[in-house]
């Protein structure tokens, strides 16, 4: 059994969505890829990952309100995903058309 440091993994996950903040800011296509591990460790779930426990599982309703503040729909992309990763697909980030729930900088 692994021991959580529920502080840590916290700031951990602000670290992790820093990053995922940054590299969205930085794309410029509409559409962006992003491994499950990356996404998942800035969105934590409470409970554990029952398919690959070296992975949080992904909160996706924290993940969506997050990604849409900041312009962009999100979903996952199982069809992009080996059979290594089928429990665990990349997350697709969709920029949403300007003006929609887009924060003002």
């Amino acid at each position: 059994m692994h021991a959580i440091h529920e502080s840590g993994t916290h700031r951990n996950a602000q670290a992790w969505q820093s990053a995922l903040d940054r590299a969205l800011a930085a794309h410029d296509d509409e559409v962006a890829l992003a491994h499950y591990s990356h996404v998942a460790n800035a969105f934590p779930a409470s409970s554990p990952n029952p398919y690959a426990r070296e992975h949080p599982l992904l909160d996706y309703r924290e993940l969506k309100a997050w990604a849409t503040l900041r312009g962009w729909y999100v979903r996952p992309a199982p069809e992009r995903a080996s059979q290594e990763e089928k429990y665990r697909p990349p997350v697709r980030f969709t920029r949403q058309p300007r003006g929609m729930n887009q924060r003002t900088h």
